[in-house]
């Protein structure tokens, strides 16, 4: 286990994004928090003191805002949910971004020296470390929740501001710190809060349960729905390439599924290989005509119009959005598809329906299906 974990560790210098994943999946916590100490002590780039209250802010700060970010910009569930849910996983990610930053500067720190310019040697080293740290930590926040590259970027930011706030705090407390970390208010504070606690775990023990159970179903060769779901937890994870083999071996346990070819037609879309994605996507609408509730016609519409086939693509998107006339997306694209046959006027409509779409939608989807609004309004000055 030891083995494994230093492997995780290493690969973040090479493979950030598989590393991310792989410590999601079998990062164990205790080397994460041992990694990190053990660093930051190595590379003296404070006193002990001083690495204890990086280490709370960390957990304490830098941890929960990023999250606080994530939630609030996906509205998909509450901030405490999400908590529970993520908490000690992103800890963990954090935590080995942390120890793999700043190990290039303990070693060379404490066998190489950095020779007559030391003090701008040294600066030089530690900004470059913490900036190595943040694009770490964006990774991993792309890689748990599936966001997109903006996303992460500010939800890291906002982890390094409740990072300094956090910080900050602790340098104005002072003495009180101390009291604070009296053994008699720990014990009573784990008394009153300690279920509250060990919830955290939860969510981590969960997740890395599931993927040791779906590894174990995939040694079965006739069971195509654990490919199948591993396939779906790669592609959240922008891992397209071990996405399309784990979707690719579905297809081939079971021909007659529709699900599977559907989601290599989506990556092909995300990759914009167009030929490809119509090919799979009209196959999977052969296999199913509801395929994951109807998506199938909207994403070949998609792959239709934007390889400029404005009347196949026309047939596609109306066949959606007669099934599914309040989804914005497929709006959006029908009235693109109308305007690029010249249908003013329909197109138009599509527009302004979209916008309507959007804003009868409960609060949370709201916010998440802005975008189409956004686009939809663009058309139509």
């Amino acid at each position: 286990m030891l083995l494994e974990q230093l492997r995780l560790l290493f690969m973040l210098y090479i493979r950030p994004v598989r590393a991310a994943s792989g410590i999601i999946d079998r990062g164990r916590l205790w080397f994460a928090v041992c990694a990190s100490l053990a660093v930051l002590l190595f590379a003296r780039t404070s006193p002990q003191g001083g690495v204890v209250l990086l280490m709370a802010a960390i957990t304490l700060a830098f941890v929960p805002g990023a999250i606080l970010f994530v939630t609030v910009y996906r509205s998909r569930e509450s901030f405490p949910v999400t908590l529970r849910k993520d908490y000690l996983t992103f800890l963990n990610c954090v935590l080995l971004c942390l120890a793999a930053a700043f190990l290039p500067l303990a070693v060379i720190g404490r066998l190489i020296g950095f020779g007559r310019y030391e003090v701008v040697v040294a600066l030089a080293l530690l900004a470059a470390s913490e900036i190595y740290f943040l694009v770490l930590v964006v990774c991993s926040v792309r890689t748990l929740w599936g966001t997109g590259l903006g996303v992460a970027i500010v939800a890291t930011l906002v982890g390094l501001a409740a990072l300094i706030g956090g910080l900050a705090a602790f340098r104005l407390l002072g003495p009180l710190m101390y009291y604070l970390a009296s053994p008699f208010l720990l014990y009573y504070a784990y008394i009153l809060l300690g279920s509250d606690l060990r919830s955290l775990g939860e969510g981590l023990r969960a997740r890395q349960h599931l993927r040791q159970q779906l590894d174990i179903a995939t040694l079965n060769p006739s069971d195509g729905d654990a490919q199948y779901q591993l396939g779906l937890i790669y592609q959240q994870r922008h891992q397209y390439d071990e996405a399309k083999r784990r979707f690719g071996r579905a297809a081939e346990i079971d021909p007659r599924e529709a699900d599977p070819v559907f989601q290599l037609g989506r990556i092909a879309l995300e990759e914009e290989r167009l030929n490809d994605a119509i090919e799979l996507l009209t196959r999977a609408g052969a296999l199913d005509d509801k395929c994951c509730s109807h998506e199938v016609w909207r994403d070949l519409g998609v792959a239709y119009f934007k390889s400029s086939r404005f009347e196949e693509a026309r047939v596609a998107l109306a066949k959606f959005v007669e099934r599914r006339s309040y989804d914005p997306e497929g709006l959006y694209w029908y009235g693109k598809c109308l305007l690029g046959l010249g249908k003013k006027d329909e197109a138009r409509q599509q527009f302004e329906q979209c916008r309507e779409a959007v804003d009868t939608m409960p609060k949370n989807r709201r916010r998440q299906l802005a975008k189409w609004k956004r686009l939809a309004s663009v058309e139509l000055r």
